[in-house]
């Protein structure tokens, strides 16, 4: 037996809450992360004998850190078919949105066949 329009919609809204929710818990990223890529800034050595001659004035050391920290985003960014990265609030509240949209389309058929 089939739902109600009225309790898919009320499904579909619920799931795209909490996943939003969970895209503003993970910082809001675009695309889904398993793993974030920044560089940071490198502290001077005082031992350095560059850093008594200015060297670094112009510029300060970087280095490129990679963290393993989960975002969820808005938008999926799968690599394969079957990818861990297909998480998003698109992939977790979009078919419920179908399934509504559609069930509502058929009910409204229905409704207008039986005249």
């Amino acid at each position: 037996m089939m739902p109600s329009t009225g309790t898919l919609i009320v499904i579909a809204v619920t799931v795209t809450l909490i996943a939003i929710l969970g895209w503003v818990g993970t910082d809001a990223h675009n695309i889904t992360k398993f793993t974030v890529v920044e560089e940071v800034d490198l502290a001077v050595n005082e031992d350095d004998p560059l850093a008594d001659t200015g060297f670094y004035d112009e510029g300060t050391k970087t280095t490129t850190v990679r963290r393993d920290e989960f975002h969820l985003g808005l938008l999926p960014a799968p690599q394969g078919i079957l990818d861990r990265h297909a998480i998003s609030v698109l992939s977790l509240s979009g078919p419920l949105w179908a399934l509504a949209a559609a069930a509502f389309l058929w009910r409204r058929r229905q409704a207008g066949n039986v005249q």
